[in-house]
């Protein structure tokens, strides 16, 4: 393992972050509030879900899309840029293999979703009774789904031809899923159908797992949320792995 080029490579993608911190880390916290007031203060103050506030009840799922789409959004437009500018090239000649190019794209991804999660919780503790009751599955499920994230971006990157191509799986996969993986409900508010089909879409294992370790209460089971989080980041990671030592549109 390439200590430094691994290294350098994420200290380039956080030096990219700080650059462009009015677009990526003030937006999410100022959408976080604003979702806060119009459903939490205006909507649910006098709202109850299972034995907390839906305020309390909303943050975790507020902090989870964050991190969901910080990490995918900073790995996709950094490949992809790096695809467009040609800057890519400079990488793959460079002596460092396609492991460490990948976990380089990777935790550049996964550092920004943490520092943006923590900062919307460090803004939300000074006025809502929330916190952290399960500090080990908190840092389990953003870093697994952070890694899940960065790795789907990644692959959108290789594959995209242009920037609309970007937000093609945020627009038509990602935010969709978002709404009804219970970010804003709890499923078992749903009629029994529709909790059924909740149970198909893998993000509400994502948001539930972690509401769970904030709340320490959930729709679901937190091991079974815990082994498809695991699951589906693993994949997800060997299979950008692949693709990369494949050259897939890459060496074009």
């Amino acid at each position: 393992m390439n200590w430094t080029a691994l290294l350098t490579l994420i200290k380039r993608e956080n030096l990219r972050t700080i650059k462009i911190i009015n677009q990526v880390i003030w937006p999410p916290i100022i959408s976080s509030l604003l979702y806060i007031f119009i459903f939490g203060f205006s909507l649910g103050k006098n709202f109850e879900v299972g034995e907390v506030s839906y305020l309390a009840f909303l943050v975790p799922g507020l902090i989870m899309m964050n991190i969901i789409m910080s990490s995918f959004d900073e790995s996709s437009s950094s490949l992809f840029l790096g695809k467009f500018i040609n800057y890519i090239q400079e990488l793959l000649i460079a002596p460092m293999s396609y492991l460490e190019l990948v976990l380089g794209f990777l935790f550049g991804s996964i550092l920004r979703a943490f520092v943006i999660a923590n900062l919307i919780l460090l803004v939300f503790v000074f006025f809502i009774d929330v916190g952290v009751q399960h500090i080990g599955l908190y840092l389990y499920f953003t870093f697994f789904v952070s890694l899940f994230f960065a790795s789907i971006g990644l692959i959108v990157a290789l594959w995209a031809e242009k920037f609309d191509h970007l937000a093609i799986l945020n627009t038509f996969f990602i935010t969709p899923l978002l709404f009804f993986g219970g970010v804003f409900h709890s499923i078992k508010l749903l009629p029994e159908f529709f909790q059924k089909i909740s149970l198909i879409n893998p993000l509400f294992y994502m948001i539930d797992g972690f509401r769970f370790s904030m709340l320490g209460t959930s729709d679901g089971d937190v091991f079974t949320s815990m082994f498809v989080v695991l699951a589906l980041a693993l994949v997800a990671f060997f299979y950008t792995l692949y693709l990369f030592r494949s050259g897939y549109k890459l060496k074009q």
